[in-house]
């Protein structure tokens, strides 16, 4: 049993298997139609098993509609894979680093309130004992009150920009996902189809020897048994 691999949307492959037969091996159901997002098994159809993760134990894969890709095309799909995947870590990287300097920020930054708010009390009491006059200390009480409110809108719309700036970076890395994921699509397609000309022109040139194979033979030729031989090659 093969675990299911990542699959993708694919409308011309999708849905469950009108046939009664193969099913899982476990729940003896009809598999579902996917089509594999994951290394080298990109691109390949197969049958799985219809029941998710969150549902219950999923038995893998039931049966492989496409053949294994050939070793050249395996190959571009796990450097294509590769190089997603390393770029996907750099983002990661950079993000972390991102969230460790704002933490840093926002800790300099309360820090630097505690110390404000410190000195203005301190400030506070200094003209309270030169002035000996209780309406200062009321003054003071709101001009200290004003300039928190301040600050604290300041620090607010600082970390809405902030927060705005990662949503805006977060679609953007999500754009550039989805290109990734369209641009390996389109070219295991193209691989595919290059695989199938060949092979329809390795067809043709076979059929056209096979047919000079009969007629030299029915012609009587003298190197009959070379061509029997040749012609048992063709048929093989």
């Amino acid at each position: 049993m093969q675990e299911t691999p990542d699959t993708t949307v694919e409308p011309l492959f999708c849905g469950q298997l009108e046939l009664s037969e193969p099913t899982c091996m476990m729940h003896h159901m009809r598999p579902i139609k996917c089509v594999a997002f994951d290394g080298t098994l990109t691109g390949r159809r197969f049958y799985g098993c219809p029941v998710q993760q969150s549902e219950g134990v999923n038995c893998g894969v039931t049966e492989w509609v496409d053949q294994p890709w050939p070793p050249i095309l395996q190959n571009c799909l796990a450097r294509l894979w590769d190089m997603f995947h390393e770029q996907n870590c750099g983002r990661v990287v950079d993000k972390q680093k991102y969230e460790k300097h704002l933490a840093k920020l926002k800790t300099e930054n309360d820090k630097l309130c505690i110390e404000y708010t410190k000195l203005v009390q301190d400030v506070a009491k200094m003209f309270d004992w030169q002035d000996g006059r209780v309406d200062h200390m009321d003054y003071q009480k709101a001009v200290e009150e004003e300039e928190f409110e301040k600050k604290k809108k300041e620090v607010e719309e600082s970390a809405r920009l902030e927060v705005q700036m990662e949503k805006l970076k977060l679609a953007k890395e999500q754009r550039c996902i989805l290109q990734s994921q369209a641009d390996i699509i389109k070219n295991t397609r193209k691989a595919m189809k290059e695989v199938e000309q060949e092979r329809d022109l390795l067809k043709i040139e076979k059929a056209k020897l096979e047919h000079v194979v009969n007629e030299l033979l029915n012609d009587g030729h003298a190197s009959k048994d070379k061509l029997e031989k040749i012609k048992a090659i063709l048929d093989s």
